[in-house]
């Protein structure tokens, strides 16, 4: 039987500063969009982030800003974690104190290349999901393959044992 758990804050807390330490540590992912007739894009992208909120930036004229405009759902990837998000494109990366400081830290040859130039706008994602791909140990005496999908929403962990799928 899959095992849901609501997270007490302190529980919430702890699965977000895990997902903040990963990004804060992860320089590039993949980040997919799609149209509104769900016609799927993909692009590598630098990504910085506060928390759950999550920071790239990009041309105006390129596809993944149709795409978010037209349907604002993404998803990215970094190794065995998969996140689900709502993007928004919230203007220029230079107006944005927080990308800017985090930018200059993370990516500094990316500031100073692509930051001040005219099409460039920023997005702002707020993870929705996570899913975690792993081994769990603690279910059993034998090492399980597993996903975890953490609902930041609905502020519920659910683990999936992969041979039950």
């Amino acid at each position: 039987m899959d095992n849901i758990e609501y997270l007490n804050e302190i529980g919430l807390e702890e699965e977000i500063n895990k997902i903040d330490n990963l990004i804060k540590n992860t320089k590039f992912a993949t980040i997919a969009t799609s149209n509104k007739k769900g016609i799927v894009s993909t692009a590598q992208m630098c990504i910085v982030n506060k928390g759950l909120i999550v920071y790239f930036q990009t041309d105006k004229t390129f596809e993944k800003i149709r795409n978010i405009q037209e349907n604002n759902n993404i998803a990215f990837n970094i190794g065995a974690y998969n996140f689900k998000g709502k993007a928004k494109i919230v203007g220029k990366p230079i107006q944005n104190d927080d990308f800017i400081e985090l930018i200059k830290r993370k990516h500094f040859e990316t500031y100073k290349s692509y930051t001040l130039l005219e099409n460039e706008v920023l997005i702002k994602a707020e993870i929705t999901e996570c899913k975690i791909w792993g081994i769990n140990s603690k279910l059993d005496i034998h090492e399980q393959e597993t996903i975890e999908i953490i609902d930041f929403i609905n502020k519920t962990k659910k683990v999936i044992i992969c041979d039950k799928m």
